[in-house]
């Protein structure tokens, strides 16, 4: 599926999700399953950072993490229906 036509599909919280998340998937690959891939790196360097910044003790935020986890959750339910 192309992410152009995967973007109708999302809700608005997946929407503002995805705003959320820009800075750490932009620029958006053309298809879908590339997307999941990239929220999936992207979601490793998010925690990556969160437990460097935690080791360190610094507050941390779960916000970016939060939103690329409902993202991703939201975008592979939408492929999953799509393909049956």
């Amino acid at each position: 599926m192309h992410c152009d036509e995967l973007m109708t599909f999302l809700s608005d919280n997946g929407s503002k999700d995805l705003s959320a998340s820009a800075q750490w998937i932009n620029p958006i690959p053309d298809d879908a399953y590339a997307l999941i891939e990239k929220i999936d790196m992207a979601l490793n360097i998010v925690k990556f950072s969160q437990l460097r910044c935690s080791e360190e003790g610094e507050k941390v935020s779960n916000n970016h993490l939060d939103s690329l986890i409902r993202l991703r959750s939201e975008i592979s339910n939408i492929l999953d229906v799509k393909r049956t």
